[in-house]
């Protein structure tokens, strides 16, 4: 959101001193989810610096160019913002099944968790799905490989089953190249062999 933020900052400065603004603007500075926040800094037309650097900090620009600090609050910027708030592309989201050694096979419990899955994808406004197969690494790179990609595969192939659209879903494979946990070479972990969903 931060990001946002700055992006009409910017794009709001370009406006403004070319003269083409015919009406009142606000900038609103957001936090990022993890409570970090930036700064945005506006001239206005004396050349006189304005700068906002906390939450929920914000910038009122008049028709004349006059700019004004301003305080908000969370709940009066979310009541403000609601429309635009809720257009924002959602976060991605991450899921992670793991597999038996050697195995691509998805146990009964992890089917269940992909309906759960499954069901969100299908709710909510998730425009791209993807699965990503690993594998530890023991045995053969190459047969790893092609192992992370038979993980990937039997995963899009269930929540295609559940209902999920193929359209949306795109696979990713990478053997054992991102381990969860690194360890020594040729040792099995379980915390590897693994598939990743990813929502956006």
């Amino acid at each position: 959101m931060r990001r946002l933020a700055l992006f009409l900052g910017v794009c709001l400065g370009a406006v403004l001193f070319s003269g083409c603004v015919t009406k009142e603007v606000q900038i609103t500075l957001m936090p990022e989810e993890e409570g970090k926040v930036g700064t945005i800094s506006v001239t206005d037309r004396k050349g006189d610096t304005h700068t906002i650097d906390k939450a929920y900090e914000a910038l009122d620009i008049s028709q004349k160019g006059e700019i004004t600090f301003k305080r908000e609050t969370e709940e009066s910027v979310k009541v403000k913002y609601a429309e635009v708030l809720h257009a924002l592309p959602q976060k991605p989201q991450s899921y992670l099944f793991f597999f038996g050694f050697d195995s691509a096979i998805l146990e009964t419990k992890q089917l269940e968790e992909l309906k759960i899955v499954a069901r969100l994808i299908r709710e909510n406004k998730v425009v791209e799905v993807i699965s990503i197969g690993h594998s530890d690494s023991a045995g053969d790179k190459e047969y790893n490989k092609t192992l992370s990609l038979q993980r990937a595969k039997n995963v899009a192939d269930k929540l295609a089953v559940y209902g999920v659209p193929k359209s949306l879903m795109q696979l990713k494979y990478y053997g054992d190249a991102n381990p969860l946990e690194t360890t020594t070479s040729n040792k099995p972990n379980a915390k590897n062999r693994r598939v990743e969903i990813i929502l956006k």
